[in-house]
């Protein structure tokens, strides 16, 4: 059987790499030759029956907003991974699955009860059913894997996500949020029949959260919502927490504290390049 490397990326805005484009010269518009992603206009579907993997490029490989040449995480790691390989490093080939659209949370369009819907289109137009869509695409994945006698080495299930409940008071939190989110993860690692890593990434958002909502309401939510991701790294095995702010160039004493746009909410293209760069580190000290 061959081993391939699976990195898996869902969530909102920032696991879009939302409003950080690409300059010129980082766009990928050549396929890559080891690393394969889900090009919309073939997989966008609930109707396929199987999974079509084109060489990566780093437009139209996420399978719900249209919103292309970003430095998201996704666009980063292929990056990387194919500059590791070209260098001669010894690492399998890398299939990326990306699934994410801004301002959509677990209440929303990521909400496990919600019924199938898709409308594709750029942020504001699109309206699609995520979990049902993740699920699909997550089983036809699990029949391409032993259709093709591969061997996946999953490198995880990213969620980048948790900014659209902090507007919601604790109250609407408590209990729901944490069988919502048992719900998601456990129905992905049900499809892919396989109890694949779970990476939660921690909101850092303390300042903007306090901007919103002087009161403090955003922030409590927040924290709610960052301490429920520690539960689950503790209750659900081969789970665990990504802290951006242990990039070496975070700063408390920035305003932005070196991560993030003027919305100190999304991350910039380079905090996004560092997230991908300890993901191909973490893979290679462990391969």
């Amino acid at each position: 059987m061959k081993k391939i490397a699976v990195f898996m990326l869902f969530g909102q805005s920032n696991a879009v790499g939302h409003a950080m484009p690409m300059k010129d010269e980082d766009i990928i518009n050549t396929p890559l030759k080891n690393v394969y992603g889900l090009n919309r206009e073939l997989n966008q579907s609930f109707d396929t029956k199987e999974l079509i993997f084109t060489g990566y490029t780093t437009h139209s490989m996420n399978l719900a907003e249209t919103q292309d040449n970003t430095y998201s995480v996704a666009n980063c790691l292929a990056r990387r991974w194919q500059n590791a390989i070209d260098s001669g490093e010894d690492l399998p080939n890398l299939y990326i699955i990306h699934i994410a659209i801004g301002s959509q949370g677990v209440y929303g369009m990521w909400n496990p009860k919600r019924e199938r819907k898709l409308i594709p289109g750029k942020l504001g137009e699109c309206d699609i059913s995520m979990y049902p869509l993740a699920i699909h695409v997550l089983e036809l994945f699990n029949k391409f894997v032993k259709q093709n006698s591969l061997s996946p080495d999953y490198i995880g299930i990213h969620w980048r996500g948790g900014e659209q409940e902090t507007c919601e008071p604790v109250s609407n939190l408590e209990g729901k949020l944490k069988e919502t989110y048992l719900s998601i993860f456990g129905g992905m690692r049900e499809a892919l029949e396989y109890e694949a890593p779970i990476i939660l990434h921690r909101m850092p958002f303390e300042d903007v959260m306090m901007k919103n909502d002087p009161s403090g309401g955003n922030l409590v939510s927040m924290n709610y919502i960052n301490a429920l991701f520690e539960e689950l790294a503790k209750e659900l095995p081969s789970t665990s927490i990504f802290d951006v702010r242990n990039a070496p160039f975070y700063d408390e004493k920035i305003w932005n504290r070196n991560i993030f746009r003027w919305d100190l909410i999304h991350y910039l293209g380079e905090t996004n390049d560092w997230v991908a760069s300890e993901i191909l580190k973490g893979y290679k000290n462990n391969y």
